[in-house]
């Protein structure tokens, strides 16, 4: 007599199976498990032998004819006197009794389990709840190609072969690294069995909450969701004994992290400050306003250490000087990556509304403390990061570099002219390649010899050897020189005689990011209310980006670069809307048109009058690296660190 407990359970999974089904058909789905198909069987095969695999991840049959069985999550469709039924009520009554022992016999295709054996083991188990099965396996080998399926799968095999869990998807490349180094551990280096099986018990948990939250319409697989989150929590609190309900909750406060990252088109670029910003501004100058505004500022060095802390802290000075009694201000020196935390808790502690975090450096820890705070804004001095918790902010200096090419080309007598690169990082090529057709503009014969500050070497007695008298070095970073030379005039005795550089000016920036919150704190969105990121790009036109011109420079050559700085002010001239061919002769521009911001931003290559390549980046000093890491032109092409969590 068969079970009652047994039937009962039949009759519920095949109810559940019949709605399954219904609604497949209603959205154009495959209502059925899927088919192997008998080519895929035709593959090159492996015996893994048994081992415990994840349910969720048998989709399939290798028998056609089996699929119409079961609905497309293996719940059963026959009737209930019919001889399918009969076996699969024994199967459950063995299940409620003793359990199902045996293995399933399968074979594995990209990662999915298709049952040669145990159709029906898989569908008892799936219906009671079980969360893995025992299953004999084969692998399947794909053929070589360059699908990126196939290439994905591929990399799985690597990872799994150190690392023995199934189930982590991703739906680009370097997934699989990048998760292994977060957790601590080399491509290349075996999971102990202990971390493995904490592993996959944390993975699992995580999996379910992300879909029961609805990850499933984000277009992110589970993998993808765990490497964004990351990025905003640490691998050590992920392995901790935490269940799916804190999941739940640490997801949810980086769920709209997540809706972007699944964009197309995730960021959201100012380019200038709001139109009539002025006017408004003016207009509460005159007013006046109650509100007071409590701002901090995390430097990484101290001003007398570090132009760049300089530069940002003149910055701050000039917000306090502006503004006065509508600002409350306090900056934070020598804060590292490691104490940027602490410093920022501080800082809200003591009642900061906004925060601005200067170093690209910086920005992992305020990401990580964003997600704490969703009532404080957060900016950090980068560009192109796709993050609603922290805008990004930076300057177009190309404009600049345009002009500063221009002066270049119109003093170089033989044509040749010395350029010293920073790091191979965002709108630095963009920078190179400006000033190299704003040379041309002015000396059709100028080429452009390029050298890095992020390499060894002597690059000023490398020019100064060959002849060269125009040479472009360090820009200057703020209101005063501070030892940068910009474009200058190299002499024979290797003395450097200024003439001109881009300078930046991070107070107009910080004065009027503030003023806007002050009108209106909802210019600056919080992440709640944020549907994209938002980098803040400014340019000439904006006064964050200007000219700093030295009285060595020739009259007549000055009133040119005057010209050229009010057009591109005005918008009347454009660096990039002229025939540009790149080093192997491709045209990058007809000079039809603008190029894009995300063109000039992602640039990564050289125009033809530039004799010298970006830098690879095992080729460059230890200390430029994590820069160019997080910023690097080709930064997804850079092997993840492998440092211990």
């Amino acid at each position: 007599m068969p079970n009652v407990e047994a039937v009962q359970y039949y009759l519920a999974a095949q109810r559940q199976g019949q709605r399954e089904y219904k609604n497949c058909v209603h959205r154009g789905l495959n209502p059925n498990i899927q088919a192997l198909g008998a080519d895929k069987l035709q593959l090159s095969q492996v015996k893994l032998g048994v081992m415990e695999v994840p349910i969720y991840l048998v989709v399939g049959s290798t028998e056609e004819a089996r699929c119409n069985s079961f609905s497309a999550g293996f719940l059963p469709l026959m009737g209930p006197e019919s001889e399918f039924a009969m076996k699969w009520v024994n199967l459950c009554s063995a299940q409620l009794s003793e359990g199902i022992h045996d293995p399933i016999q399968c074979y594995e295709y990209l990662g999915r389990f298709y049952v040669q054996e145990g159709n029906k083991r898989v569908s008892v188990l799936k219906s009671m709840g079980s969360s893995i099965i025992q299953a004999d396996i084969i692998r399947l080998m794909p053929e070589p190609s360059d699908d990126i399926t196939t290439q994905i799968y591929l990399e799985f095999l690597e990872f799994f072969r150190h690392s023995r869990c199934w189930g982590v998807h991703f739906s680009e490349l370097g997934g699989y690294a990048k998760l292994q180094a977060a957790l601590g551990f080399a491509r290349d280096e075996d999971w102990p069995e202990d971390f493995q099986k904490k592993f996959k018990a944390r993975y699992f948990s995580f999996r379910s909450s992300f879909y029961r939250l609805g990850g499933g319409g984000l277009g992110l697989t589970a993998g993808d969701a765990l490497l964004r989150w990351l990025e905003f929590y640490d691998a050590r609190e992920f392995l901790a004994s935490i269940g799916e309900g804190d999941y739940r909750k640490t997801l949810s406060a980086i769920w709209k992290e997540l809706c972007l990252h699944a964009e197309t088109d995730p960021i959201a670029v100012s380019l200038a400050p709001a139109e009539g910003e002025e006017k408004k501004s003016v207009m509460s100058a005159l007013l006046g306003t109650k509100k007071r505004l409590r701002v901090a500022f995390l430097f990484q060095g101290t001003p007398s250490t570090s132009g760049w802390t300089a530069a940002h802290d003149k910055g701050r000075e000039y917000l306090e000087q502006t503004l006065g009694d509508s600002v409350s201000v306090k900056g934070y020196y020598g804060v590292s990556p490691q104490g940027t935390e602490s410093a920022i808790c501080e800082a809200v502690e003591g009642g900061a509304e906004l925060i601005f975090t200067t170093s690209v450096s910086l920005i992992d820890a305020t990401l990580r403390v964003a997600v704490k705070y969703p009532k404080v804004r957060f900016m950090n001095c980068s560009i192109d990061q796709p993050y609603v918790n922290v805008k990004a902010y930076y300057c177009r200096v190309y404009e600049g570099k345009f002009i500063t090419g221009a002066i270049a080309g119109a003093m170089s007598q033989g044509g040749r002219i010395g350029y010293v690169g920073s790091y191979p990082i965002l709108g630095v090529p963009a920078s190179i390649n400006a000033f190299a057709l704003g040379a041309a503009l002015t000396n059709p014969e100028a080429r452009i010899d390029l050298r890095w500050h992020c390499l060894p070497g002597d690059y000023m007695g490398e020019f100064r050897r060959q002849g060269l008298q125009i040479v472009s070095d360090r820009d200057f970073i703020s209101e005063q020189p501070d030892g940068a030379q910009g474009l200058a005039r190299l002499e024979p005795d290797g003395e450097l005689v200024q003439l001109a550089s881009p300078s930046w000016h991070w107070g107009e920036f910080y004065v009027r990011i503030v003023r806007e919150m002050l009108r209106d704190p909802r210019t600056i969105p919080l992440a709640e209310d944020s549907s994209r990121a938002i980098n803040y790009w400014w340019g000439m036109n904006s006064g964050v980006v200007d000219l700093h011109f030295s009285p060595h420079l020739p009259e007549g050559v000055r009133s040119l670069a005057e010209i050229l700085r009010q057009g591109i002010r005005a918008g009347t001239i454009h660096p990039f809307r002229r025939l540009i061919r790149d080093q192997a002769g491709s045209v990058r521009n007809d000079g039809s048109r603008d190029l894009t911001m995300e063109e000039i931003l992602k640039m990564n290559w050289l125009c033809d009058r530039i004799d010298g390549s970006l830098p690879a980046y095992d080729q460059l000093l230890d200390v430029t690296k994590p820069t160019v890491r997080r910023l690097g032109v080709d930064r997804e092409t850079i092997p993840p660190e492998e440092e211990k969590a």
